[in-house]
């Protein structure tokens, strides 16, 4: 049975430093056991965490398991426990999920009436004419005709094929 390992060697001293890693940025912090303040110190080291909610901010850890490097994700009620465990200067990945937007609750979808929207098409389209290329005439004189139907006459004409 294989498991899941992260780095043999563990250093003598308590880890006072890890490093934070966002995207292809790294930074040194201090190690914080509680989530909260290790989420301030992430925001310190990489100002485009400014602005992001807690929730979208994750932490997870590069791991080698069955012969292959993966990325396991950190929760906050885990993050004490992991935190406890790290190595002086481990790397620690930033992961910021994307934004969920919601609709606005209050606003209503809009609301189309099926009759005029109907009748208004039906103006648009009497109004307008369809003009129908045809290729030049076995003469080889190079003219095109050019037809205009109504909607009632393209009607007609399908009617009749």
């Amino acid at each position: 049975m294989t498991g899941c390992r992260t780095h043999t060697r563990r250093s003598p001293a308590a880890p006072d430093v890890i490093m934070y890693r966002l995207e292809d940025e790294m930074m040194y912090v201090p190690l914080d056991y509680d989530w909260k303040k290790a989420l301030s110190q992430a925001r310190r080291a990489f100002e485009s965490l400014a602005k992001v909610d807690d929730g979208r901010i994750t932490f997870s850890m590069e791991v080698i398991s069955d012969g292959r490097r993966r990325s396991i994700g950190i929760s906050p009620s885990a993050w004490r426990s992991i935190a406890s465990r790290l190595t002086r200067y481990e790397v620690i990945n930033i992961v910021v999920r994307p934004e969920v937007v919601h609709p606005d609750v209050d606003v209503a979808p809009p609301v189309y009436s099926l009759a005029s929207s109907a009748l208004e098409e039906k103006r648009s389209l009497s109004s307008s004419s369809l003009k129908l290329h045809s290729p030049a005439s076995s003469t080889g004189s190079g003219s095109q005709s050019v037809c205009k139907f109504g909607l009632k006459g393209m009607l007609q004409a399908f009617r009749k094929e």
